[in-house]
């Protein structure tokens, strides 16, 4: 007996009355479905193929406006470069919280300024301690000899000049230093002088924007190195003064090309392989501590109007003209009513008067303005505390904490002005010292050079949250072998061996007078087992 099998779906009863009808119509709706068929699973097939593996590259309904460039980081950055370049410069202007970052970034990074340590390689050169001293501490005195007049344009020593292009590299993401020789100033004493550049002023000329080697000014050569610079002689944005020479450019050759040392220093931070020219610091931010500033003047013109209704005068019979004391009116016809402590006022028939009651800021002012701080405060390497420079919502362990992280910010900013501007300008000093022969007569320009120009760089020390214990700590280091006297003193911004002879100089002025210095007892204290980060000295 044939099986005879029963439909299952409402499809398959449809199937079944069209076959029983007409067999030719069941046989095309039974093809028709089989084509339906194979065409879904090719649409599923599809879609799996054009998803994303990564869900930050889905390119759904939801993501369909983010749209992001891929181009190269000179293609990116060089043609929003100089919008956001005002933008930068308007927020540290006009944004006091920016303005606060900008200076506690130079503040904490250059201060008083870093200063070098000359320490001559005595291994590679083969010369004893002595005659190492001799030299060391003559290249330290001409160098102080240079520091007052290190700016071209006499208004700057080379302190002022690292906070100067420490604040330019935060505003403009880049600055150019020119070493440039004076000749005609017989009354300095080195002719050495550096010339500060703002990054405005490095652009292409116009008889070379066809030339896709030059990148803003910079020109590039066959494996992407800078080869030389284009510089306006005058700032674009010095309107009104001498504004034709604005379109006037020099060229300079980014190296010497006999001894290969550099003619001029483009200082900037690279972000991405290829970048040509330097990001403004607050970049990433800007737009932040633009919503920002507008929701904090938003909310204090609404308190301000607020405050300005001290009442409101109600009337029964508003049309009526009875009014027993009228109000004065000013010479635009605008009434005018004075309110003074104890007043009393007589009121027209009919109205009555209510006291507003204005609202001050709202609740959820403070939290909001403290998130996005906390969010633009990360986004840059800072922490909350150090960007509102308010340390009352925090205890010892979480200030000490906030204090360390953003000391490893500024070492590395330390490091990088070390390496990049004051050791190569180091160089140049101890150079001409020696060519004017204010230096012991050794060779310096061989093979050895480097050997002579070594130096450590000593930054601005910073304080002690705990000086008790950190003391304590500093010298059980010492005195355990896990640190120095040099180190220790850097770590406060001091010369080690500065420290030690103006000791020597007290302690023999104490025995001179005859005067006898009891030695504090030690404390019995043990420093707490915390990792203590110190500000070193920077090597180069």
């Amino acid at each position: 007996m044939r099986e005879v099998l029963k439909p299952k779906t409402p499809m398959d009863w449809l199937d079944k009355a069209i076959q029983t009808i007409s067999p030719s119509w069941g046989l095309k709706r039974m093809q028709a479905r089989a084509a339906s068929n194979v065409m879904a699973q090719f649409n599923r097939k599809a879609r799996r193929t054009f998803e994303a593996n990564y869900r930050g590259a889905e390119k759904n309904r939801l993501r369909a406006d983010w749209l992001p460039g891929g181009g190269s980081a000179d293609t990116d950055l060089l043609s929003d470069l100089p919008t956001l370049r005002h933008r930068s410069r308007d927020l540290n202007r006009n944004s006091a919280h920016a303005a606060a970052i900008t200076q506690t970034v130079c503040v904490n990074v250059i201060g008083s300024g870093m200063k070098p340590q000359s320490r001559v390689d005595r291994e590679t050169l083969g010369i004893d301690e002595s005659d190492a001293r001799i030299f060391e501490r003559q290249a330290e005195r001409e160098w102080k000899r240079f520091v007052p007049f290190a700016d071209s344009g006499n208004r700057m020593d080379f302190w002022e000049i690292q906070a100067l292009i420490q604040r330019q590299i935060l505003e403009n993401g880049e600055v150019l230093v020119l070493p440039i020789r004076i000749k005609d100033e017989p009354w300095r004493p080195y002719n050495l002088a550096l010339e500060i550049i703002e990054a405005d002023r490095l652009a292409t000329p116009p008889s070379g924007t066809s030339n896709a080697n030059i990148r803003d000014g910079v020109e590039l050569g066959e494996r992407g190195q800078p080869v030389a610079y284009w510089i306006r002689k005058q700032h674009p944005g010095d309107t009104g003064f001498r504004v034709k020479k604005s379109q006037d450019f020099i060229r300079y050759p980014a190296r010497n090309p006999l001894s290969g040392k550099q003619n001029i220093f483009h200082l900037y931070h690279v972000k991405r392989a290829g970048q040509s020219r330097g990001e403004p610091f607050f970049a990433p931010v800007m737009t932040a501590f633009k919503d920002l500033a507008d929701y904090i003047e938003a909310t204090e013109v609404a308190a301000r109007v607020a405050a300005c209704f001290a009442g409101f005068i109600t009337k029964e019979q508003p049309f009526e003209d009875v009014n027993i004391n009228a109000d004065a009116t000013n010479a635009l016809g605008q009434r005018e009513q004075e309110l003074e402590p104890g007043m009393l006022e007589r009121l027209a028939p009919g109205e009555s008067i209510t006291f507003a009651n204005p609202q001050r800021v709202d609740s959820a002012f403070e939290p909001f303005v403290l998130a996005m701080l906390r969010s633009i405060g990360a986004a840059l390497g800072l922490p909350l505390e150090l960007v509102l420079k308010d340390f009352s919502r925090t205890n010892y362990s979480s200030a000490r904490a906030a204090l360390l992280e953003a000391r490893r910010f500024f070492k590395y900013y330390q490091q990088w002005m070390a390496s990049r501007l004051c050791q190569p300008v180091w160089e140049m000093v101890v150079e001409e010292a020696w060519l004017r022969g204010r230096i012991p007569s050794v060779n310096i320009l061989g093979d050895e050079r480097a050997a002579w120009m070594q130096a450590r760089w000593i930054a601005p020390g910073w304080g002690w949250v705990d000086p008790k214990k950190e003391i304590e700590a500093s010298m059980m280091a010492v005195d355990g072998n896990l640190s120095t006297l040099a180190d220790e003193n850097a770590a406060q911004g001091r010369d080690w061996e500065d420290t030690i002879d103006q000791r020597a100089r007290e302690q023999q002025k104490i025995k001179d007078a005859g005067l006898v210095m009891d030695a504090p007892e030690p404390s019995q204290a043990v420093p707490e087992p915390e990792e203590e980060e110190t500000n070193e000295e920077v090597r180069v």
